[in-house]
């Protein structure tokens, strides 16, 4: 109500006062009029400053990611996210994106202190999303999703929302990106072309070795091939990456730790590093970026072999072109590898979730939090291809840490049919016969805190071919077995025939 639509005011009032003075039931009655009206009055008013308020104050998120590293334009980019999403959620957000190496410390540093924040990102290797939705970081979403995500829920199919499930409660959304891992080797191609190496002759690690030999002998000041703490993984080995049992073994019997095919792996890239083929500081490099972001490294070991990585690869080696030869097929790892969850400390977790479904659903500001603002960080070309500059003020390289990468506008030098290559392996890829197999470790803390202290001590060293494996590897092994390996396996050994009786397949 504005106040203009009451003309009532002092002289009018009086007016009133004047002409009933002489009767006193009137005057009663005209004092009870003014009095209504002036309490009306007020509350049109105050009703009218809250409508104001309620337009002008705008509540704010907080959403934290990890990041390679920091951004100076970062918040120039984020008004303009917030320009975006403003009439969309009535909200706006903070972006909080924290470099990799420190985000798991500065999460869990915020998580003891219950620090508010909004969207959290999470995955099973960094900040590891299980663990912490058993302690109640996350807050359940099936509601939410209900309410304010029925779009962002239409836009993944079950296989990728179960991995996002504990204990029936959906506490997490997938970041649809690639979920199956394809062990593949990376290749610089200018090396490729020039020694003519015949890619599809290279079936297993090892048929790698003559094109290394030729790159040492002929490249001077180019490491043949680069690694950091080493490249083994069961999966090109024929062993189950679920729960390490030799893939279509009837036996279900869980290897331990340190398998024969291990022992291969390491004489080996022994023998490669005494020839000089392995960069000496394989060992002791923590990030592996490090190991290409120079552009002298002519091959790399990369374990998931997602398509698309050959324009992220090119983008952090010095601009060279590289190509990718997979050395197995496709594994359903699932959604787990990158997450978002709410914080049980959001206090708006209903526009939390509307700007979740608004990320993953719309092209623009996907692109934005991606690569910036168009024609300042990046430039559109034909075919939704787009032109990066890494010295713009932005770049985050990490197009699966924000959301669906179904969205994005294809950087140079990535397929053409990078998405739908995508799709199609994600829904190809083998799943294994183990997938919903889940190993309680509650009463192993001392044990696997045990084992990884071995680990940190001999592993980086064996798998890199830094020192000799004949000499190393027993006293590897043995103090594995003394830091409780084989109490770990036999209790996994425990578990998994008990799920394999529950699942009637033994």
């Amino acid at each position: 109500m504005e106040r203009g639509r009451i003309a009532l005011n002092k002289i009018n009032v009086v007016k009133i006062l004047g002409k009933v003075s002489g009767h006193r039931f009137m005057l009663l009655a005209v004092l009870s009029l003014v009095a209504f009206l002036l309490f009306v009055m007020s509350g049109c008013s105050k009703s009218q400053q809250a409508d104001d308020d309620d337009s002008t104050e705008m509540d704010e998120l907080i959403w934290y990611y990890p990041q390679n590293k920091a951004n100076a334009d970062l918040q120039l980019v984020n008004a303009e996210v917030n320009r975006l999403i403003a009439n969309k959620i009535q909200a706006s957000v903070k972006l909080q994106p924290v470099d990799f190496a420190s985000y798991e410390q500065k999460l869990n540093t915020l998580v003891a202190a219950s620090d508010p924040m909004d969207i959290v990102w999470t995955s099973n290797w960094l900040f590891p999303w299980e663990a912490n939705a058993r302690k109640g970081v996350f807050l359940p979403l099936d509601e939410l999703l209900e309410r304010n995500g029925q779009k962002l829920r239409a836009s993944m199919s079950p296989r990728f929302w179960n991995d996002g499930k504990l204990d029936g409660k959906q506490l997490a959304v997938p970041n649809y990106q690639i979920a199956a891992m394809r062990p593949s080797l990376v290749i610089q191609k200018r090396f490729v072309d020039k020694y003519k190496l015949d890619l599809s002759a290279i079936r297993k690690i090892d048929d790698i070795e003559p094109f290394l030999k030729q790159l040492k002998e002929g490249e001077p000041g180019i490491v043949p091939f680069g690694t950091t703490r080493g490249f083994y993984t069961n999966h090109i080995y024929g062993i189950d990456w679920r729960v390490s049992v030799y893939q279509g073994d009837v036996t279900n019997r869980v290897l331990p730790d340190v398998t024969t095919e291990m022992k291969q792996n390491f004489a080996l890239v022994n023998k490669w590093y005494d020839k000089g083929y392995i960069n000496q500081d394989a060992a002791t490099l923590k990030n592996a970026a490090d190991v290409y972001n120079k552009g002298n490294t002519a091959v790399w070991f990369d374990f998931t072999g997602k398509p698309g990585s050959e324009a992220e690869f090119k983008a952090g080696d010095g601009g060279f072109d590289v190509v990718l030869v997979p050395l197995a097929k496709p594994s359903f790892t699932g959604a787990v590898s990158s997450m978002s969850a709410i914080s049980r400390t959001s206090k708006h977790p209903d526009k939390a979730m509307k700007l979740l479904e608004v990320v993953n659903t719309d092209k623009q500001l996907y692109n934005t939090l991606v690569y910036g603002i168009e024609g300042k960080h990046y430039t559109r070309s034909d075919r939704n291809y787009v032109k990066l500059n890494s010295d713009s003020g932005y770049f985050t390289n990490t197009d699966w840490v924000f959301g669906n990468i179904r969205n994005e506008y294809l950087p140079e030098g990535a397929p053409a049919d990078k998405i739908e290559q995508t799709v199609r392996i994600n829904e190809e890829a083998e799943i294994s016969p183990y997938y919903d197999f889940v190993f309680e470790t509650d009463d192993l803390k001392a044990e696997l805190a045990n084992v990884k202290a071995v680990n940190d001590e001999y592993y980086a060293a064996l798998a890199t071919g830094t020192v000799d494996p004949v000499k190393y590897l027993p006293l590897y092994e043995e103090k594995l077995i003394r830091a409780g390996s084989e109490r770990i396996r036999s209790e996994k050994q425990r578990q998994l025939d008990n799920w394999l009786k529950t699942k009637g397949k033994k």
